[in-house]
């Protein structure tokens, strides 16, 4: 038989928290309850429940800042959460944006609302499980294949923008987990070329770039056999695949491109422009935000740089330090 899924209900309102309980208890979920963040954050730890159900107006600590911690914490950060709020939701969506949490409904719920939700987060539990299982099968094929670490293919700076552009387009919290790791395993491949060619300050030579762009198909092949490869290995693929259908490696051309694609694109081509690289130092965001507008509509999907480019995500990305770099999407 298998387990019952475990569900905290956080909420100060006792009868609403009992409530939902109750309709969770029906749905057949096992539940338990906390009356304010503060309390939510210590029961998160003990439980490692696979959802959280959280109340955004609460005394003490409300809900927004209990997600912000719960996110910050690696014991907890994996856990999806729902925010609920008997009030407006459009001014708290930008909050949920950024506390990190995955959904808000509006209460009061409806039992077919609450059980569409709840099960839609339950499958984003799974995936990130599949996708962290994934990824660390994956680092260790990179310490295997590069022990000396001189190649570093896994990109935590594209995964972060990919995922946030992900979230910044009003993609689900399933798409912006994809994203991130899209981001992440982007050039994989990288591990079976040759470390001069990643190197090298000069041009290449076109047997060389041809090389070079293998590492595309390559990393699509590296991550088949993992789960979930129909959804990360076409953006692995097709990053470098360019909206005018100049790209490699199958010269697909605007929305042809897979979205994931197009997304790790515009954040692994905003990266490498505020980076120093061989042969150049970085721009500022600034111009990096130039170069993306001359590429918009040829190199990289135009919905995507205009919705970047506009908003402050360019900024806060570039100001943040590696240890920070979880906190800005």
């Amino acid at each position: 038989m298998p387990e019952r899924r475990s569900i905290l209900v956080v909420d100060d309102n006792g009868p609403s928290r009992d409530a939902m309980g109750s309709m969770l208890s029906t749905l057949g979920f096992w539940t338990e309850g906390a009356a304010d963040g503060a309390e939510a954050l210590t029961a998160a730890k003990r439980l490692q429940p696979d959802l959280i159900l959280m109340d955004v107006e609460m005394p003490t600590m409300n809900g927004h800042e209990a997600c912000r911690r719960l996110k910050a914490d690696p014991a907890t950060r994996d856990i999806p959460v729902l925010m609920m709020t008997g009030f407006d939701p459009r001014p708290e969506r930008p909050k949920m944006v950024e506390s990190g949490a995955d959904d808000l409904i509006v209460k009061p719920i409806p039992m077919r609302d609450l059980q569409v939700r709840v099960r839609a987060l339950l499958r984003l539990r799974e995936l990130r499980r599949e996708m962290h299982t994934t990824q660390a099968s994956l680092r260790e094929l990179v310490k295997r294949e590069n022990p000396s670490g001189s190649k570093t293919p896994l990109d935590d700076q594209v995964a972060v923008t990919a995922q946030a552009i992900a979230r910044l387009i009003g993609l689900d919290a399933e798409d912006q987990e994809v994203a991130y790791h899209a981001g992440l395993l982007h050039d994989i491949g990288q591990i079976g070329l040759p470390e001069e060619l990643l190197t090298r300050r000069g041009s290449l030579m076109p047997d060389e770039f041809a090389q070079i762009q293998q590492h595309t198909i390559l990393g699509a092949e590296i991550t088949g056999p993992f789960r979930p490869a129909s959804v990360l290995a076409p953006a692995i693929r097709h990053h470098h695949e360019r909206w005018d259908g100049s790209g490699y490696p199958d010269k697909l051309q605007g929305p042809a491109i897979p979205m994931m694609a197009r997304i790790v694109s515009v954040a692994d081509g905003f990266q490498a422009l505020i980076t120093d690289r061989p042969y150049r130092k970085a721009f500022t965001v600034a111009k990096a935000l130039e170069i993306l507008a001359q590429g918009s509509g040829t190199q990289w999907d135009p919905r995507l740089v205009a919705a970047f480019a506009t908003s402050s995500l360019p900024q806060r990305i570039a100001g943040v330090s590696d240890e920070d770099t979880a906190k800005i999407a």
